[in-house]
């Protein structure tokens, strides 16, 4: 759970303070992991910002950092500025609201009435921007000393409604078949189900009663959605490369190992793999390792912002490349230039230490090498890593062999339910002149992905399967 920061003043005289506010606090690798910045603005350039939206927002949050200058502001039909109201209402259920102010040569009378009435509180005086933002930092500093002593981070955060009963045998189970780590095999025999969930930091006990915590819910919980943990996963199968028309598409909530065994029959079911006879032996061509693909699914599950509670994971195949896509840029200050050879930083520690018990993380800090190896040793490109706004994504390209079809091949291969198929057949399910349909099929088979059979005066081509 992240505390909630409240920015109250005049926006237009402190616009570009409450932006650099709100961007230096998510740049900063510990204060982002604390704290979330709400700004009025972010609303109202989306349209939805009504009174009592940003008023309910000064109500609940956990901290208010409140700017004045030399301007009251507007007046509301009460009398007083949106920012003494705010500040009113903040002030009802807390004490300890954080006040800056600018230092100017003039300062309107509603304003100097408005700093006389806050003088119950402390306030700190600031001449610029970086003055202000160190002097808020520091007293973040020691909101979090004084009041996050026993914070927990969001994975390790202990499920007060959960016990033993939540746990689902058949995911314990596929931990189990995937597991590098010896030692809890000899813990499960000796010790049994709770010393093994307590061993690799799935739960603990309190008071008496074994809890589980996210990141044990994460991987073992029979029904997650009674902890109210945003973790679905959305799979599409598009025909084409632009994510127009769709094939197959499934959105799962499942347990960890359950979603990667689920990602798996998705994978081989919706990406047909092609046949091909290379002198007398035939081989079976697969556009992609699946190991590189899990890998992305598995950092996408391990370092995915669970405080992103409106998107999902997604992993989407088109016929030129799979993308998987997570909510959450990289964690502070790894960059995309440097993912491979900075050192391991998590946002989840705890979902990453029981990953790196099994062989999908026995080596932390290494999934992108593997991507990258695995590809490469199937004669693929290396995976490409980038941001696009509150995202990391990877993008798997698909064999250039492959992309010298063209759709109408790469699509009646894939997807036709058709095991043979004539030209006039072809050109129909087409529409296309029998000359293009008599080319793309003489090219496939050619290519050896069909057998050409003369059947009378017809010709049927037939895929060539295992």
């Amino acid at each position: 759970m992240k505390y909630k920061i409240f920015i109250s003043s005049v926006r237009k005289e402190f616009e570009q303070e409450r932006k650099f506010i709100k961007q230096e606090i998510e740049n900063d690798y510990v204060l982002n992991r604390f704290f979330d910045v709400f700004l009025y603005e972010d609303l109202s350039a989306l349209g939805s910002a009504p009174k009592e939206v940003y008023t309910k927002e000064a109500i609940n949050s956990d901290i208010y950092i409140g700017l004045i200058g030399s301007d009251y502001g507007s007046i509301l039909e009460s009398g007083i500025s949106p920012t003494e109201l705010e500040y009113d209402l903040y002030n009802k259920t807390h004490n300890d609201a954080l006040i800056y102010i600018k230092d100017v040569e003039f300062r309107d009378e509603r304003t100097k009435d408005f700093i006389k009435k806050i003088g119950v509180h402390s306030y700190t005086r600031f001449n610029d921007r970086y003055d202000l933002i160190k002097q808020i930092k520091e007293s973040l500093a020691d909101f979090i000393d004084k009041n996050l002593r026993n914070y927990r981070a969001f994975d390790y955060e202990i499920l007060t409604d959960s016990s033993c009963d939540d746990v689902d045998m058949e995911a314990l189970e596929l931990f189990f078949n995937v597991l590098e780590y010896e030692p809890i095999e000899k813990i499960r025999d000796e010790k049994g189900l709770k010393k093994v969930l307590s061993t690799i930091r799935a739960g603990e006990y309190e008071n008496g009663e074994f809890r589980l915590n996210t990141a044990g819910a994460l991987f073992f919980a029979k029904d997650i959605s009674k902890f109210n943990i945003s973790h679905q996963v959305k799979m599409v199968r598009f025909f084409d490369d632009e994510g127009i028309n769709t094939f197959e598409k499934a959105e799962y909530n499942l347990s960890f190992l359950k979603l990667l065994k689920e990602a798996k029959l998705f994978f081989n079911k919706t990406l047909v793999n092609i046949s091909q006879i290379k002198g007398f032996k035939r081989e079976t061509v697969q556009d992609y390792p699946f190991e590189a693909i899990r890998e992305g699914l598995v950092n996408a599950l391990a370092h995915r912002d669970y405080t992103i509670t409106t998107a999902p994971i997604t992993f989407y195949i088109y016929n030129d490349r799979i993308e998987i896509k997570s909510p959450g840029r990289l964690v502070y200050p790894l960059t995309i230039s440097g993912l491979e050879k900075d050192g391991p930083i998590h946002r989840n520690e705890a979902i990453c230490n029981i990953f790196s018990k099994t062989k999908y993380m026995e080596h932390v800090g290494n999934g992108i090498k593997r991507m990258k190896d695995a590809m490469r040793a199937h004669g693929l490109e290396e995976p490409e890593f980038a941001e696009t706004g509150e995202f990391f994504k990877v993008t798997f390209r698909a064999n250039d062999a492959h992309n010298g079809l063209n759709d109408r091949q790469k699509e009646f291969l894939r997807f036709s339910d058709e095991s043979e198929i004539t030209i006039k057949e072809y050109m129909e399910m087409f529409g296309v002149v029998r000359n293009t349909a008599t080319k793309d099929l003489n090219e496939l088979a050619d290519k050896r992905m069909l057998e050409k059979i003369k059947n009378g005066k017809q010709i049927i081509y037939k895929k060539i399967v295992d």
